[in-house]
C-alpha cells in the first residue's frame, strides 16, 4: 500500500508590509550543528561536505485593523531538512543552494535562535509559529534607499530590551562590506519561497513546523562561482563577525558554531520596493 498523505493543520499566514532581509552564510563542520538540532526531528544539510549556517537581519513593517507594527530580528539559522525525508534531499553544493536550485524546497533554515525588538513578535512566533525567539536590543546602521551614503552593514545585538547608552557587553557584532576588493560582482537569486522548521508542542506533543516565506522579488547575491566544488570564501574583508560576552544561550552557541573563525561563503539580499515616494522643492517665490 502507498504511504499514507503527511496530515497538516494550517496555522495562518502572516503577511509584511515591507522587509529588508541580509542573509550571511557560512561553511561550517557538520558536528558543531547537530548538537543544536537533537530532539527536533531535523538533519544538518550537507554541502561541498559542510554544514550551512546564516544569520538573516530583517527589518520589516507589518500592518492590522488596529495596529501598525515595525521590527529588528536577527534569526542564527542551521539549514537542515526533516528526518522522515532522509533519502530524499536533493545533493547541492553550496553555490547551487544559493542560487535557488533546490526546486524541491526540502531545506529550510532552522531558528537556533532569534533576537528581536518586538515583545508581540516574540510572542507570536513563540507561541504561534514554535520560533525559539526573545526580546532583545540592536545598534545598527545599514543601507537604505533613505540614506543612499550607507554602503555598508553594521549590527551588534544586546540582551537588554532597549539599546544600551554606554558599552554594555553583546551577543554578536557583524559587519558586511559587498564592496570590499574581492568580492564577486552581484548577481540575481531566485531563492524564493525561504523555507523554515520548527517545533511547536501541542497537547504534550512536539510537532514540526514548515513554514515558506513567500518573498515577492528576486535576492541580490554574492558568492564565488564554483569550478568544482568546495566553493571559495569571501574575502575576509567582506564580513566580519565577532561573537561577544554577554551572558546568553546565543551567545554559546554562537561560540561553539564559529569556533575559529569560519569565512562566509554568500551574501543573500533581498529589499522591498518603496511603496511611495514624497518630493519636496523649495520655491523661490516668497509668500
Amino acid at each position: 500500500m502507498p504511504p499514507k498523505p503527511q496530515q497538516t493543520t494550517p496555522l495562518g499566514i502572516f503577511n509584511y508590509g515591507s522587509l529588508q532581509s541580509l542573509m550571511v552564510f557560512f561553511s561550517v563542520p557538520v558536528s558543531v550543528v547537530r548538537p543544536l538540532l537533537a530532539g527536533t526531528g531535523l538533519e544538518p544539510g550537507v554541502f561541498d561536505g559542510q554544514a550551512l549556517v546564516n544569520l538573516n537581519f530583517e527589518r520589516y513593517s507589518s500592518f492590522g485593523s488596529t495596529y501598525t507594527s515595525v521590527v529588528n530580528e536577527l534569526e542564527f539559522n542551521a539549514v537542515v531538512f526533516p528526518k522522515y525525508k532522509a533519502g530524499q534531499e536533493p545533493s547541492l553544493s553550496v553555490a547551487q543552494y544559493l542560487s535557488g536550485f533546490d526546486q524541491s524546497k526540502t531545506y529550510g533554515n532552522y531558528r537556533i535562535n532569534v533576537p528581536c525588538d518586538s515583545a508581540v513578535a516574540v510572542q507570536a512566533g513563540s507561541q504561534k509559529y514554535g520560533e525559539v525567539k526573545f526580546v532583545a536590543s540592536f545598534n545598527f546602521a545599514v543601507p537604505d534607499v533613505n540614506d543612499p551614503g550607507v554602503s555598508t552593514w553594521w549590527v551588534r545585538c544586546y540582551t537588554t530590551p532597549a539599546p544600551p547608552t554606554t558599552q554594555l557587553p553583546y551577543i554578536f557584532d557583524l559587519k558586511v562590506n559587498t564592496n570590499a576588493q574581492g568580492v564577486p560582482a552581484p548577481l540575481i537569486s531566485a531563492f524564493s519561497p525561504v523555507p523554515a522548521y520548527a517545533n511547536l508542542p501541542v497537547k504534550k506533543q512536539t510537532h514540526i513546523v514548515t513554514s515558506a516565506r513567500v518573498v515577492f522579488g528576486v535576492f541580490k547575491s554574492w558568492f564565488n562561482q564554483e569550478t568544482k566544488p568546495p566553493i571559495a570564501a569571501l574575502p575576509t574583508a567582506a564580513v566580519t563577525l565577532t561573537v561577544g560576552a554577554a551572558k546568553h544561550v546565543m551567545t554559546k552557541q554562537m561560540a561553539g558554531v564559529f569556533k575559529g573563525n569560519p569565512p562566509a561563503v554568500g551574501v543573500l539580499l533581498f529589499e522591498s520596493q518603496p511603496a511611495a515616494a514624497s518630493g519636496h522643492t523649495l520655491l523661490a517665490a516668497k509668500v
